[in-house]
């Protein structure tokens, strides 16, 4: 905790001081590096109850961030078995929601992320909304990741990126009501190759969304059929984005348009905005059930929104960022099998190319099911009692 009598010992003048004078305490050898490249996180005491004083997490430090007496200075680095810990530093607690692992070693991790949690911090707050939200702190997937992964102990094999990250890090983004799979890298080379797999579309994601009504195809038929395939071509923001969807299923809803719901199967071939909301609100005419954004408010949408949005990544395959490298094939031929099972997880060598992929998959959240089912319920019901 940063005093008064620490500002007298550095004989300081003023009793609100920049943070590289304050991290002089920590380390007087490179305050200016260790702010400038937001290891430090500045904290600052609740009001004290009668058994405890909880901790307010405030925002990364900065090179030009003050530090008033009271407050409280951690300096993140790599130490025992977690990302955050140090000896004096306060504890940081974890998030208040859980983020499953579904795959996970020294090199990358795919988590299931939760609807209603940003990735990343806002760019002028603490959240991942917009500029000056408010902001949400700890309670980002940044953030959660290092409470639920384990630190890398790769050791550098001659590849100067291959070393660990000082945290794990999401390779691409979900926006925040969607819930599903994340992949994360861990190390410095994995972070590059993931990257690579997302910006080259490489990587292939599928999504399960519940839509109103039956949508129509590009060519403004009903795409009623099941298990069929459709495209749809249609530019947004100027550029070329196309999505794959198919009907899994179909309920009868006496709210849904034209007393239909659907479950849909998704596959964007590319990643632009909001792709798969706006092409089945504008091309199908079908908004995803709790989409407030691009669901136009009619009587229909309104009735759903308070039910969240109904879009989950379900699905991702994409190459190992280690297995297909020189060094980590020798490791990759020595393992007992050629497909490896990790829970929900399968690590498999393509027989013809040798290319070793990972595919994840988890199952719909459960109020897809149980809203779907509660939908058709009522819908029959009603429709019994007419006849």
């Amino acid at each position: 905790m940063f005093t008064p009598e620490d500002i007298s010992r550095l004989r300081l003048d003023s009793f609100n001081v920049t943070l590289p004078a304050a991290l002089m305490l920590l380390d007087p050898t490179r305050p200016y590096d260790v702010a400038r490249y937001a290891s430090v996180e500045t904290t600052t005491p609740a009001p004290p109850t009668p058994d405890r004083i909880s901790i307010i997490y405030d925002e990364l430090g900065k090179v030009i961030s003050r530090v008033y007496p009271g407050d409280y200075i951690g300096y993140q680095r790599r130490a025992g078995s977690d990302y955050n810990a140090i000896e004096g530093a306060p504890y940081r607690p974890a998030p208040p929601f859980r983020v499953p692992v579904i795959f996970e070693d020294d090199h990358m991790a795919i988590v299931d992320k939760p609807a209603g949690i940003v990735v990343y911090r806002a760019g002028g707050g603490r959240g991942g909304g917009a500029a000056g939200s408010g902001g949400h702190g700890r309670d980002t997937l940044l953030s959660a990741l290092s409470c639920v992964l384990t630190p890398s102990d790769i050791i550098c094999d001659g590849d100067e990126r291959n070393v660990p990250l000082k945290r794990p890090h999401p390779v691409h983004r979900l926006d925040r009501p969607t819930s599903g799979l994340m992949v994360i890298a861990k190390t410095k080379a994995a972070a590059a190759h993931l990257a690579r797999e997302f910006e080259y579309r490489r990587a292939r994601k599928t999504y399960r969304a519940i839509v109103n009504g039956v949508p129509m195809t590009s060519s403004g038929e009903d795409g009623g059929s099941y298990s069929e395939w459709n495209t749809i071509d249609h530019d947004l923001d100027g550029k070329s984005a196309i999505t794959e969807w198919r009907i899994i299923r179909k309920v009868r809803s006496l709210r849904g348009k034209d007393g239909q719901l659907s479950l849909l199967e998704l596959r964007p071939k590319t990643g632009r905005y909001h792709q798969l909301r706006r092409h089945m609100a504008w091309v199908c005419k079908s908004p995803i059930i709790g989409d407030t954004t691009y669901d136009d408010a009619d009587d229909s949408a309104l009735r759903f929104r308070e039910r969240g949005l109904f879009l989950c990544s379900n699905e991702v395959e994409l190459e190992h960022p280690y297995y297909n490298t020189p060094s980590g094939r020798k490791i990759w031929l020595g393992m007992d099998r050629r497909v490896q099972g990790h829970g929900d997880a399968i690590l498999r060598e393509d027989e013809d190319t040798g290319i070793v992929t990972i595919r994840a998959r988890i199952d719909l959240p459960e109020k897809f099911q149980s809203f779907l089912d509660r939908e058709n319920s009522r819908a029959n019901k009603f429709m019994d009692k007419d006849e």
